[in-house]
């Protein structure tokens, strides 16, 4: 798969545009993520904090009032009087007021001795005296001792001083006389419910957001919205916000809560002891859930994914059509370089948008472009590599038709040569007849006849040597006039190499304008180059051999003219020779005189018959070399055959 993949420049490309799209949107949908939860935790913290301070700030202004509250009334004349009277049920109708206005659950009022005089919410007067103890004793009598001990109001802890009742804090106040000395304490007895649904109003649009106050001892001095309201006093908020809460100011923790949810939230202190005077402190802790907190984040979580997985179809869909836009000309350029490889040279990219203007159509105009020039250069090389193998087989047949001629004429001056021989036997013969007509003029009968059968004998080779001699001269002149075609031939010839080679150059221009494409076209033109190289050296070499044949042929040309001269004195001598026979024959009386004279004419012929000699050796060695020229010109045309193959073959590899 992967190398199928690394095969297609359009998969590539894909891969490309995804990386080079998708890595950047899943990096902003990664930032976008990230920063939007930290300024979300940012804005929750913030929330919860604000929160927090403004319940805190509801909490404090509850205790102050009701703190102000229990000092004015315990500083009003009627307390005083009330007091003085011992009139406590006068009290009655203002102390209901204050417990139904202000939500007191008691109100309760002690002399200077600690002990309980009446209670409000029973409307009781007790009796000092008495050893029944008032259920609120424990507290109330501790309260006493610290407004006794420092004259200002103050107030206790939630504290649970029944098992049966509900808990609840008191506030206490001295009751001072009209001479200025405290003479009591008024208490007020506050239900912690009181102060629960205080700080449990929703003032936010958090569902799960939820504040309550912790005491030092880590549990509740308040209910939760997901507890019962029994839970004040009884359940302990083991957490590191609420030790934090205890340790610094104010401040803001990621942690689990008493339930072990992951919740954030957001601490303080109350400042009790320096707003209002106590010996103890709360921790005021606003908390809200991670999973609500939160919630906005999932949905842009949620929103980033479908927006990436939108973003990643249109990047896939523009980088497809891209790509295809793209890999679909390179691809069909690549096809057709291949179609090259392979020789043929009529593959042209179809161009689909023909009016494109970028690298890619430039590209693919100048490839076509390219293999127009290449086709037309290629047809002409074709032509000329047809013109040069006809011209090599005219060269071949010449070639052949002159090997045969001179294999014809040297069989014709070995027989020349060999009637010569027997003439020269016949002269010696003829001039031993002569010296024996000269010893015996008895046999002059005899010798007369015999030379006259000689001189007949004579005439004949003669006449032989006179047609062997006019068809060697025949033979040279065609000689001659064939190394001139060949002359001619080899002239063309070489003007194809020359053109071969210009063609080469021009092919080696456009291959190097090709660039990386054009090395199979720099090879061709190279191989063309060496092949017209190769093709002018073997002319050269045949234009050397045929310089050498014409010179032998205008050799053979003159031995055969001084051959025919001497033939023709022979025949006249031949001639001279049956004369004197037929005046021998008719005159015996004069044997003598005719036998010196035919031993003259013996010995002017073998004299010929030398020179005749000589002159048939000259045309053989000329004819030889004439053969072994040819032999050269048929093993140059052999090579101007396997040049012209070559050509042919690498020409032919090629579709223009």
């Amino acid at each position: 798969m992967f190398r199928s993949i690394s095969k297609s420049i359009m998969a590539k490309l894909i891969i490309q545009f995804f990386i080079v799209g998708i890595i950047p949107l899943i990096g902003m949908g990664t930032l976008t993520y990230y920063l939007s939860k930290d300024a979300m935790q940012t804005a929750v913290f913030n929330h919860i904090t604000s929160v927090n301070s403004m319940q805190k700030v509801q909490v404090l202004g509850f205790l102050k009032d009701r703190i102000k509250n229990l000092t004015l009334l315990s500083r009003t004349q009627h307390i005083r009087a009330m007091l003085s009277n011992q009139t406590y049920q006068e009290m009655s109708p203002i102390f209901e007021y204050y417990m139904k206005v202000f939500g007191y659950n008691d109100i309760i009022l002690l002399n200077e001795e600690g002990q309980t005089l009446y209670s409000a919410a029973k409307n009781i007067e007790y009796d000092i005296n008495s050893e029944v103890k008032v259920e609120t004793d424990i507290v109330t009598k501790g309260l006493w001792e610290k407004i006794i001990n420092t004259e200002i109001p103050t107030m206790t802890d939630i504290i649970k001083y029944q098992n049966d009742k509900a808990p609840a804090l008191f506030m206490g106040a001295p009751v001072f006389a009209d001479t200025g000395e405290m003479n009591a304490v008024l208490i007020y007895q506050i239900n912690a419910t009181r102060i629960n649904a205080l700080i449990s109003e929703k003032t936010g649009m958090d569902e799960s957001r939820d504040t309550y106050l912790v005491g030092p001892d880590l549990y509740m001095r308040s209910s939760s919205r997901f507890l019962e309201n029994d839970a004040i006093l009884k359940q302990k908020v083991n957490t590191r916000t609420a030790t934090q809460a205890f340790k610094k100011r104010f401040g803001t923790e990621r942690d689990k809560d008493y339930r072990g949810i992951d919740v954030l939230s957001a601490y303080s202190h109350l400042e009790l002891p320096t707003k209002i005077g106590t010996d103890f402190d709360w921790a005021i802790i606003t908390k809200v859930d991670e999973s609500e907190a939160f919630a906005l984040l999932e949905k842009l979580e949620k929103n980033i994914i479908y927006g990436l997985g939108i973003l990643i179809i249109l990047v896939g869909t523009v980088g497809f059509i891209q790509s295809r836009m793209i890999a679909k000309p390179i691809n069909e350029l690549s096809y057709r370089i291949v179609m090259l490889n392979d020789g043929d040279f009529t593959a042209e990219v179809p161009l689909t948008h023909p009016n494109r203007s970028d690298e890619i159509g430039l590209l693919l105009k100048t490839f076509n472009d390219g293999s127009k020039k290449f086709r037309l250069q290629m047809k002409s090389l074709l032509d000329s590599t047809n013109l040069l193998v006809t011209s090599i087989t005219r060269i071949s047949t010449t070639a052949s038709q002159l090997a045969t001629s001179a294999s014809e004429t040297s069989s014709s001056i070995s027989e020349v040569t060999t009637t010569a021989e027997e003439v020269k036997q016949t002269s010696q013969v003829a001039s031993e007849k002569a010296d024996y007509v000269a010893r015996s003029a008895d046999s002059t009968t005899r010798i007369s006849y015999a030379g006259k059968q000689a001189t007949e004998n004579t005439m004949i080779g003669i006449d032989r040597i006179r047609e062997e001699m006019n068809h060697i001269a025949e033979g040279t002149v065609q000689l001659s006039g064939q190394t001139k075609s060949i002359e001619d031939i080899i002239n063309t010839v070489s003007d194809i190499a020359d053109q071969s080679n210009i063609l080469s150059v021009n092919a080696a221009i456009e291959a190097a304008k090709a660039g990386e494409h054009g090395k199979g076209f720099a090879v061709v033109a190279q191989e063309v180059k060496t092949l017209a190289n190769q093709s002018k050296e073997a002319t050269n070499q045949v234009r050397e051999i045929l310089g050498d044949i014409q010179k032998a042929t205008a050799t053979a040309v003159m031995a055969t003219e001084r051959g025919t001269k001497t033939v023709a004195e022979a025949v006249e001598l031949s001639e001279q020779a049956g004369d004197a026979i037929d005046r021998l024959s008719n005159r015996v009386t004069e044997s003598s005189e005719a036998a010196m004279q035919i031993t003259a004419s013996n010995q002017q012929q073998l004299s010929g018959m030398d020179q005749l000699a000589q002159a048939m050796e000259s045309i053989n060695d000329a004819t030889q070399q004439n053969l072994e020229g040819v032999k050269h010109l048929e093993d140059a045309i052999k090579g101007l055959e396997e040049m012209a193959q070559t050509l042919t073959s690498v020409t032919s590899s090629y579709k223009i």
